[in-house]
């Protein structure tokens, strides 16, 4: 299996792995999922995002990560976390995106299908 891990300019080293507390964070931060969207529809198009888009996105996600795994973190401190080169922004959200789709299919296959008794 292929670890995902993001190099924070304090010198940790945190995984990526995407869980409840993940989500309820991600949830928390205002604009998140429009400008997840909008990142996708650019990469949809083919168009890269700007480092502001991505650096921005990158904070929330540096933000859920952190305190989804115990440490008590304001956004402002996950802000001054993120590393600053574009490559590793894209890493963050090419990373995070495959631990999500990981994720949804675990849960998706977890929901029991009952057969249709109408006929």
């Amino acid at each position: 299996m292929t670890d995902h891990f993001v190099d924070l300019t304090d010198g940790t080293r945190i995984e990526v792995k995407v869980n409840f507390g993940t989500l309820y964070y991600l949830q928390k931060c205002k604009g998140f999922y429009s400008l997840s969207k909008r990142l996708e529809g650019k990469k949809a198009k083919g168009i890269n995002p700007s480092s502001g888009e991505a650096f921005e996105v990158s904070a929330d996600i540096i933000y859920a990560l952190l305190r989804s795994n115990g440490k008590m973190v304001t956004f402002d401190e996950a802000l001054s976390l993120v590393p600053p080169d574009i490559d590793d922004l894209t890493k963050i959200l090419d990373d995070f995106q495959k631990e999500y789709e990981r994720y949804s299919k675990k849960k998706q296959a977890k929901i029991p299908t009952t057969p249709d008794r109408r006929k």
